[in-house]
């Protein structure tokens, strides 16, 4: 397809070239047809060939003129490629009368008429190579016309040197061609360099207007995400100031606390967007798939959101299943998470069902998600999950929302291996499903509703925990002190191989990413497995957990399958994936 525009537009500007010459190449030959009836003519009759070979030039000259004139008014009455051929088929009728016209001069004894004749023919082929060398079919259609007969005559009537005389035409017009040749790939050259740079500059100007939109996009979402990041924090320190008041009662005091929490909950939820795309972006967002009931995870959805549909008068339903699923329980409760929010915003009355479809396909499920709201028009099915956009509402006055939950379901949608689908009418609602892997209930090896100390495989385990943070080392080395575990915190590598060369054999290695600005948790976890290599040990199971998401490290760590988890991370996540890693051995090679 590129060629074939490439070619179009070759055709197009060799048309052009062509048809620019010929002005000039009118005047030539009309001096011409002068200069060859000012030396046939006089002796002629009118009636004899020579006199109808002058007529004949004079009216191809005019039929040139026509076409030349055809072509200004009316370029798009043919293709280029056609308008080339007529051209070719102009050229041969305006130089078969000067090429013929010399057979005339043959047959007198005058040498001098000869010679005159022949310059006059080589100086109408040099004109014609100038104008028409740039194709092939156009030069040797002029060139051919005009010298080819005089070149045969001379060789077959070598009477007074004229032998030599269709030698130098012969060889002529070889050159021609020669030159020809190289002319048209000069020209290929250029045009196909100034389209090479017209397809850059088109390049540029669609990735110059997508950035210039994607920062109009992100300036807009700032705007409005620094109001939604001040309203929350405004109440906090209002809040925070009354709960501080000595005259305050215990019920002013709680309902303070609870409002402190509901807006915590607001900045934790901007937040979580925000990183969610940019933690899929940077390549380092991980699936860790198990086995659990879907049941667990909707029950969780439930309670989350339940109290804000009940403030709106919405009735949340959630249908009964006993699908077992096998994916990352915590991105999809994500991807849920963010269509019920979506669903309840846009909802003004009715209800939203949530549930599970089985269809054909015998490996996986769908969750849906469908809601009575507003619904969305056809032509912005596309659009709404892209990030920043949200479709035009006129009869909601305030701006809902910051554009991302839609885009942050696509991409962990497509990370879990699946693509969300989309079915909604304006007035009439919106449904959203999303693809699930079955999975099989003899590999569950915990429940998402149970509490983050109970069940589990990590009770009595070995914990090394590497963070120069002191106060993040205190907070991990409570919570899993807490959960069974035999913790040993480091501040730097060579506190973790000191540690191992102490006899703490660790069955686990939970490692900061930044641990300072000379060292990294790879080399951290390079050293450790070196460390107990070296001791005859195996390799311990390593999580990372970095506030970090662009570093190239992170990414080349995440490719080798190292589990990364971004701060803030939640008791639940880092139990779940300490449980995944830890279980028996038997189940892990199942899962």
């Amino acid at each position: 397809m590129q060629g074939d525009r490439e070619h179009g537009e070759i055709d197009e500007d060799l048309a052009n070239a062509l048809y620019a010459a010929d002005p000039v190449a009118f005047i030539a030959h009309a001096c011409s047809i002068a200069l060859l009836g000012a030396s046939c003519l006089p002796d002629a009759r009118p009636g004899q060939p020579v006199f109808w070979c002058m007529i004949f030039y004079g009216i191809a000259n005019c039929f040139a003129i026509c076409l030349w004139h055809w072509r200004q008014r009316d370029p798009l009455r043919f293709d280029a490629r056609r308008w080339i051929r007529l051209h070719a088929l102009r050229n041969v009728l305006l130089h078969a009368a000067p090429g013929i016209a010399i057979c005339f001069a043959f047959r007198s004894e005058s040498a001098a008429l000869v010679a005159a004749q022949a310059v006059l023919l080589v100086t109408l082929a040099a004109l014609a190579f100038v104008s028409n060398g740039l194709n092939l079919l156009n030069l040797s259609g002029a060139v051919l016309t005009l010298l080819l007969p005089v070149t045969v005559m001379s060789l077959t009537w070598p009477d007074h040197g004229r032998f030599e005389l269709g030698v130098v035409l012969a060889v002529f017009v070889a050159a021609v061609h020669v030159f020809g040749s190289q002319y048209r790939g000069l020209f290929r050259g250029i045009v196909e360099a100034r389209l090479h740079q017209e397809r850059q500059a088109e390049t540029i100007a669609i990735q110059k207007s997508v950035i210039e939109e994607a920062s109009r996009a992100k300036t807009r979402f700032f705007a409005a995400a620094s109001h939604d990041l001040r309203q929350p924090l405004h109440a906090i320190g209002l809040l925070a100031q009354a709960l501080s008041e000595s005259g305050a009662s215990a019920q002013e005091r709680d309902e303070a606390a609870q409002h402190i929490i509901a807006n915590v909950e607001a900045l934790n939820q901007l937040f979580n967007q925000v990183l969610d795309l940019a933690r899929i972006e940077s390549g380092v967002t991980q699936v860790i798939p198990q086995h659990f009931r879907l049941s667990e995870l909707l029950a969780r959805i439930d309670r989350q959101f339940r109290p804000a549909a009940a403030e709106k008068g919405l009735a949340l339903r959630i249908a009964p299943t006993r699908c077992v699923a096998f994916t990352d329980p915590v991105l999809l409760e994500r991807v849920i998470g963010n269509l019920v929010s979506n669903a309840v915003r846009y909802t003004e009355r009715g209800s939203i069902w949530i549930g599970v479809r089985h269809g054909c396909d015998p490996e996986r499920c769908h969750v849906e998600v469908r809601d009575s709201g507003i619904g969305i028009e056809s032509h912005e099915h596309a659009l709404v999950f892209e990030d920043f956009y949200q479709a035009p509402l006129p009869q909601h006055g305030a701006r809902q929302g910051h554009g991302l939950g839609l885009a942050t379901v696509r991409r962990l949608t497509r990370l879990l291996g699946g693509e969300p689908t989309l079915r909604s009418e304006p007035g009439r609602g919106t449904t959203i499903r999303v693809p699930v892997r079955f999975g099989d209930a003899s590999l569950i090896t915990s429940s998402l509703c149970a509490p983050p100390s109970a069940g589990g495989c990590i009770e009595g385990r070995r914990i090394l925990c590497v963070d120069d943070d002191p106060a993040n080392l205190d907070a991990l080395g409570a919570l899993l002190t807490r959960w069974g575990c035999i913790v040993r915190g480091c501040r730097d590598e060579l506190a973790a191989v000191r540690a191992i060369s102490d006899g703490f054999v660790p069955d686990a290695l939970l490692c900061d990413y930044q641990i300072d600005r000379h060292e990294t948790g790879a080399e951290v976890l390079q050293a450790v497995r070196e460390a107990l290599r070296r001791r005859g040990h195996g390799k311990p199971v390593s999580v990372v957990i970095t506030g970090d998401m662009a570093s190239p490290g992170l990414a080349a760590l995440a490719a080798e399958g190292l589990p990364i988890l971004h701060k803030p991370v939640t008791p639940t996540r880092l139990r779940r994936t300490l449980d995944m890693l830890l279980q028996p051995h038997g189940q892990d090679e199942a899962a």
